[in-house]
């Protein structure tokens, strides 16, 4: 029986599956994590309190419990996952190729060494660091943590004015304080592309792109998204490009990535950020409703050193079903009654999944500071006309009702 240790925040739906796939497999699971939740343990073989930084430690751990691969599912576990593989030859990525990813400055860095396109930019440690760093960026400009995820901490600028209250979100924000700061390149539509990858050696999965869709009044976190995308061939050629290049030349070998961009105005593909984990709000899940592929287990079977997969994957005969993801969220703050789901998209509905079991009488946050949705809907459709049809009333069919 082989063994897996994980690293995760908790609680995160990316974990819980992870976990229940393990035992899918016959693999044991050795979860390190720096807080006690009880669903996880309920999930784990074996469960240990543990401090991330203590290097140390993690690797006494994964010799006593004799793991065969490590993994790492949330941004501030992906370092020390690496660093743990890597001293004691499991399979993984250098801790070094992951930094060039990790931090918002250090990938701008690895886009201008690798001549992919990328906007001008800085990072700051104080305020006062910036006196007159920004006279030869055009506004407007996005201020935003170095080390962070879901879009959390953003500010986009038109002038000057605000950037002081900017750059203190950011920082408090940020895991390590730093705020970048980089003129704001504005997507052509509200439909940007995001989509999670997978990296054996030299070869890259596709398997998980698709349309996300941002509302008018919140253009920097998506709330929805369409599988699969629409992409011409031109354009799927240019993301292609542009995201591989970043990969190969952050020298990454394996692992699954979730990447996020668009194309701008003038038809260049901008990669806004590489994250080195899995995507959040049961993406994998839906990327599996879609295309039929199972890319949680494909990441942990190729973390063990098994390979059957993977070759599986090579003549497998991918599906294209039509499948709408909603993130559900409060439009304000308030005690929840129920999710509404309108009786057409009823019939529809192939998965529903709540991270924090969001039931009456809960206090919910709006989705600009929420940090998880109340609930995840997937939804099947037979033809793309139905379902933009449906993406279009998205916010009319599917709603968070409030006491």
């Amino acid at each position: 029986m082989k063994t897996i240790m994980f690293l995760c925040d908790v609680p995160d739906g990316r974990l819980e599956t992870s976990l229940e796939t393990a035992a899918e497999l016959g693999y044991r699971s050795v979860f390190c994590g720096e807080e006690e939740n009880a669903r996880v343990r309920n999930l784990a073989d074996a469960y240990y309190i543990t401090d991330w930084s203590d290097t140390d430690e993690l690797i006494c751990i994964a010799k006593q419990e004799k793991v065969d691969g490590v993994v790492g599912l949330s941004d501030p576990s992906m370092l020390p996952a690496a660093r743990v593989a890597w001293t004691l030859g499991l399979p993984g990525n250098t801790p070094e190729s992951l930094e060039a990813l990790i931090s918002k400055d250090s990938f701008r860095a690895l886009q201008e060494k690798a001549g992919l396109f990328c906007p001008n930019h800085a990072v700051f440690r104080s305020f006062s660091e910036i006196g007159g760093s920004l006279s030869g960026f055009r506004y407007p400009l996005i201020v935003k943590p170095r080390l962070c995820s879901s879009s959390f901490g953003q500010t986009i600028l038109e002038n000057d004015l605000g950037l002081e209250a900017a750059f203190e979100a950011a920082s408090a924000k940020s895991r390590d304080g730093i705020v970048c700061i980089e003129e704001y390149i504005e997507p052509r539509s509200l439909c940007t592309v995001e989509a999670d990858v997978f990296v054996v050696g030299d070869d890259i999965l596709w398997e998980g792109v698709r349309d996300s869709w941002h509302l008018e009044s919140s253009r920097i976190r998506p709330l929805y998204d369409v599988y699969p995308a629409h992409l011409t061939e031109d354009e799927t050629e240019q993301f292609r490009r542009e995201v591989s290049g970043a990969l190969r030349a952050a020298g990454v070998c394996l692992g699954e990535y979730d990447v996020e961009g668009f194309f701008t105005k003038k038809g260049d593909f901008f990669v806004v950020e590489i994250n080195a984990r899995p995507a959040g709000y049961y993406n994998p899940q839906h990327i599996q409703l879609s295309s039929g592929v199972d890319l949680t287990k494909l990441l942990l079977t190729t973390a063990a050193g098994d390979m059957w997969y993977y070759e599986e994957l090579k003549s497998f005969r991918r599906t294209a079903k039509n499948i709408l993801s909603y993130s559900v969220f409060a439009m304000e703050d308030g005690i929840l009654d129920h999710v509404h789901i309108a009786p057409e998209l009823q019939k529809r509905l192939r998965s529903y999944d709540s991270l924090y079991r969001s039931k009456t009488g809960d206090h919910v946050k709006d989705y600009k500071t929420a940090k998880w949705p109340i609930a995840q809907a997937a939804f099947e459709f037979d033809t793309e006309e139905e379902l933009e049809e449906a993406r279009s009333r998205i916010e009319e069919l599917v709603y968070a009702v409030l006491l």
